[in-house]
């Protein structure tokens, strides 16, 4: 007769799975963030605080940009790069979205992180600059789909 154990998973066990999910990748999107921090939190009997260390962890060994961090550092260069009255202008902008692309890599595409940065800086109500050399409008802003 054979004897089964079961045996409750240990954080170590999380840490190896984080590590799996991050093998051969440069960003972490928001979704498989949150599905490993809901493992970390109900099977492995972690606290959120430990699950958010761990993955951070893992994330910063691996030279893996999870979203949730590549958004904020984003949404601080947004406020440092704009003006006193909210604006940021289309160089400025385009900066901008450049890092965010260099942070995820081939994850997101040159469009998508345009409108990634435009959400971001829609959150915190940094409006776009004006520009062009006769009729100075925010069409460029405009032409980037939300």
């Amino acid at each position: 007769m054979r004897h089964t154990e079961t045996t409750t998973p240990q954080p170590a066990q999380f840490t190896e799975l984080v590590k799996l999910h991050m093998q051969g990748r440069r960003f972490l999107d928001h979704d498989r963030e949150m599905k490993l921090l809901e493992e970390g939190v109900s099977r492995y009997n972690l606290t959120l605080a430990d699950a958010q260390a761990t993955l951070r962890g893992a994330a910063q060994e691996a030279g893996v940009a999870s979203q949730s961090e590549l958004d904020a550092s984003t949404l601080q260069l947004i406020k440092t790069l704009s003006d006193r009255q909210g604006r940021l202008s289309r160089p400025d902008f385009d900066k901008t979205a450049a890092f965010y692309r260099g942070r995820a890599g081939a994850a997101v595409t040159e469009e998508e992180a345009r409108k990634r940065v435009k959400r971001l800086m829609q959150e915190i109500d940094v409006q776009a600059k004006r520009s062009g050399l006769l009729l100075r409008t925010r069409r460029w802003f405009r032409a980037i789909e939300s």
